[in-house]
């Protein structure tokens, strides 16, 4: 008993021993954690995540961790994503642990750097309101079904307002408009950076920084540029925002009928590119009048027809000034001198009657057009002189009757307003006739060609599945609408005998395939190519995409071998059946 004793006594002794050599070897686990620089931003800004403590990767397992943004707040305990957590963004799959060093064999770090979501599933972000972003459990590829969707650590994001510019005051207008622009929620007392498009502009008046609220308000003027849709650009410290400005043709007199005459001419006049829906103020030289009939204001389209009274003025030229908003535009009418009475003469015999002259051939009469040059659909109106006194009006394009009008008492006539038909580019004929009077005018269809459509599903190199779709991104022109060309084929160079489908005046930027156009593609076994063009109204057209390569998952196929090996399972089957049936036979006789 007494060496039993002393046994045990050694024993625990030998045991506490070890123990105190082996406790402070053991390293402390680091407690996991992220820190995000910095800990509030705005939506588009860019956050660094670095985390540290996790279980480092080797060279033998590389272990990686899920990232997510979410607005719902921690759970107390052990929750998943899709479960306790389930409003939230996926910021990355897949992020790597650092293998790290010996020293730090189970404090694993990784890096990240996320861009603030605008939005979590189908909600909105919202500045003032706290976030979190959450890592998810170490884990080798592949992962577990739980490995990656189990949180591990957390850390709370504020989102905070973005900078925001007010609407432009105004959006359109032509070049050498003065806008103004207003915005807010930007770095405080910091210099602002204005672009027009990529050139840097400086404000014509107001706030070259930012006030103390982070607010401002200045006003640019428009430079010289093409009419279309351009970018305004905002930059202050890392914030840009941007605005669009249409520009417009500038504001022209299209027609001024007649162009001279004596005071008191009643003179037609039209313009085009106006401010929308705008009050019109007429000027004669220095002074203001009033329209005898016609517009007062501009119409929804920006023209206006009307008629003025010549007032009486000396002879030679006089300007027509018309004034719409900030837009001005004018023409010159010259005053004419009276011309003096004949002196009267006695009144001669009668002389005998002549005999009926032939019907004199159509004259030809002076003819106008608001502009010589443009698009399909854009609005045009003709006017000319010299027609019959109240005579109607017929307006062709080519051969075709768009338009009609009525004449005045002084034969000067102004058509209704028309869009140019769809038609191919180049010139095209425009005649307007009374019968006995016939002008003609040429207007020439733009023939600039729209943009090459960006190609979007199937994706290079993917195998694609039924329903097989194509889209692409839709395209904008001024000679609209926009249809497109699709062609499908076994070869890169879309050769005439590798082109397996080909398909026109596509009216929307998608194309699904018919069942019997599937079967048709699916019988392709080898790698297939597809290509779009766009086509405006005026059948200009683009060039064709590259070609984007793509695949069709092949139907299961029952050949080969397999078809072999189950006709030979088969025939033993039915070996063992027919044997099976002769043994119960021969035993029942």
């Amino acid at each position: 008993m007494k060496y039993k004793r002393i046994f045990r006594i050694f024993g625990t002794a030998l045991i506490l021993s070890l123990l105190m050599a082996v406790i402070p070897a053991i390293p402390v686990l680091a407690a996991k954690t992220i820190n995000l620089n910095p800990l509030q931003g705005k939506v588009g800004d860019r956050i660094s995540v670095i985390g540290s403590g996790f279980t480092r990767s080797t060279e033998s397992a590389i272990r990686y961790v899920n990232l997510y943004f979410s607005s719902d707040p921690p759970q107390t305990g052990t929750y998943y994503i899709n479960n306790q957590i389930t409003h939230y963004t996926l910021l990355h799959e897949g992020t790597e642990i650092d293998e790290g060093d010996g020293a730090t064999s189970d404090t694993g770090e990784f890096g990240y750097t996320f861009t603030v979501p605008s939005t979590i599933g189908t909600s909105t972000v919202t500045p003032g309101t706290n976030y979190y972003v959450y890592v998810s459990l170490e884990y080798t590829a592949p992962p577990t079904q739980t490995d990656w969707i189990l949180i591990r650590t957390y850390a709370q994001f504020t989102v905070i307002p973005g900078a925001t510019l007010d609407p432009l005051s105004p959006a359109s207008g032509p070049a050498n408009t003065d806008v103004t622009i207003s915005g807010a929620n930007f770095a405080v007392s910091s210099p602002i950076l204005f672009k027009y498009d990529e050139t840097a502009i400086a404000p014509k008046s107001g706030d070259m920084s930012t006030r103390s609220s982070g607010i401002f308000i200045s006003t640019i003027t428009i430079p010289s540029s093409t009419p279309g849709a351009h970018t305004i650009s905002i930059t202050v410290g890392t914030s840009t925002v941007t605005a669009t400005f249409t520009v417009t043709a500038a504001a022209t007199i299209d027609t001024l009928l007649p162009t001279s005459g004596p005071a008191g001419t009643e003179v037609t006049i039209s313009g085009t590119n106006f401010p929308v829906s705008t009050p019109i103020i007429f000027k004669y030289d220095t002074t203001t009048i009033s329209p005898k009939t016609g517009d007062a204001a501009t119409r929804t389209s920006g023209v206006f027809i009307s008629t003025l009274t010549i007032p009486q003025s000396t002879a030679g030229p006089h300007a027509i000034y018309v004034t719409a908003g900030s837009s001005t535009a004018n023409v010159t009418f010259n005053v004419t001198t009276p011309t003096p009475s004949p002196t009267p003469t006695p009144t001669p015999a009668p002389a005998p009657t002549p005999a009926p002259a032939p019907a004199p051939a159509p004259s030809t009469t002076p003819l106008s057009i608001s502009q010589t040059t443009g698009a399909v659909g854009q609005p045009l109106m003709v006017g000319g002189t010299g027609f019959s006194p109240n005579a109607n009006i017929s307006v062709k394009y080519d051969d075709k009757e768009i338009a009609t009008g009525k004449a005045g008492a002084n034969g000067t006539f102004m058509s209704n307003i028309f869009p140019v038909p769809t038609g191919k580019h180049g010139d095209h004929t425009i005649t307007a006739s009374d019968g006995p009077h016939t002008s003609k005018i040429t207007f020439t269809v733009e023939s600039v060609p729209p943009k090459v459509p960006q190609p979007e599903k199937p994706e290079m190199g993917v195998k694609a599945k039924t329903p097989i779709t194509f889209t692409w991104a839709s395209v904008t022109d001024n000679s609209s609408p926009v249809s497109y060309y699709l062609q499908v084929a076994s070869a890169s160079d879309f050769s005439a005998s590798s082109i397996i489908l080909d398909k026109t005046a596509l009216s929307k930027s998608e194309y699904i395939l018919t069942e019997a156009e599937e079967l048709k593609l699916a019988g392709q076994e080898s790698s297939l190519f597809w290509r779009i063009k766009a086509v405006d109204a005026a059948l200009n057209e683009s060039d064709w995409t590259g070609a984007g390569q793509f695949s069709i998952a092949q139907p299961f196929k029952f050949t080969g071998w397999l078809l072999y090996a189950t006709i030979g399972v088969g025939v033993v089957l039915i070996f063992l059946f027919g044997f099976w049936m002769g043994r119960r036979t021969a035993f029942y006789y």
